[in-house]
């Protein structure tokens, strides 16, 4: 395994504490290893650009990184400073769609499009109304953005089943990344404007973490 990879290692163990403190609701060490395990993931990322890699992926998934990091301390943040790490996520996954679109998607994306955008809109709906029972409908504009956002980010990463330059491995690593950061994104939403939950709080950290991880292993060649 490269160093990078044992970094990729390094950061799920980080990761798994801050899975812990989650679910024992210490606070305190949630907020000392979420932004650890995400800072690891990306040292991960850029040792895996000291040997083969996919120079163009590397451009734009090391800022996501970066700018998920920042996301990910802004959250830890009081209420107001929402917007601003929500910003920074949307930031990251502009970063990991061009990362993920050398060249314009192929016309076979259609059929993977049109199932996301169902998905998507059925789940921002419920999301929506949310929202408006707690009287934050200033909010309804900024996270129909960012759902548009992830659902392109997850749609780039299926796109790759139709990109002949996209080894398997590689493919794998960024259609369940970014899977799994839509299903992470969903569960945080749910929970904050639904019906917050512990078992959700659990289930967003652990698929955040470990979509972070396949995206940075997608950089190796």
């Amino acid at each position: 395994m490269e160093i990078g990879h044992w970094a990729l290692v390094i950061a799920l163990v980080l990761a798994s504490l801050d899975w812990l403190a989650v679910a024992r609701r210490w606070k305190r060490l949630e907020y000392i290893f979420k932004p650890t395990a995400l800072l690891a993931i990306l040292v991960g990322g850029w040792l895996l650009t000291r040997g083969p890699h996919d120079a163009w992926v590397a451009r734009f998934f090391l800022p996501g990184l970066a700018l998920s990091l920042a996301g990910d301390v802004l959250l830890m943040l009081p209420e107001r400073f929402f917007t601003s790490g929500l910003v920074a996520f949307l930031l990251a996954h502009l970063c990991y769609i061009v990362g993920l679109n050398r060249t314009l998607p192929p016309w076979t994306v259609v059929a993977p499009l049109v199932i996301v955008t169902a998905i998507g809109l059925a789940l921002y709906r419920g999301i929506a109304a949310g929202i408006r029972r707690r009287g934050q409908v200033a909010l309804l504009a900024p996270v129909a953005i960012y759902c548009l956002a992830l659902g392109l980010m997850l749609i780039s990463a299926w796109a790759t089943l139709f990109r002949a330059e996209w080894a398997p491995l590689r493919r794998g690593a960024v259609i369940v990344g970014a899977s799994l950061f839509f299903v992470s994104d969903t569960v945080l939403a749910w929970d904050r404007f639904v019906k917050p939950s512990l078992g959700l709080r659990l289930l967003c950290i652990v698929t955040y973490h470990l979509a972070q991880v396949a995206l940075a292993a997608s950089i190796a060649v």
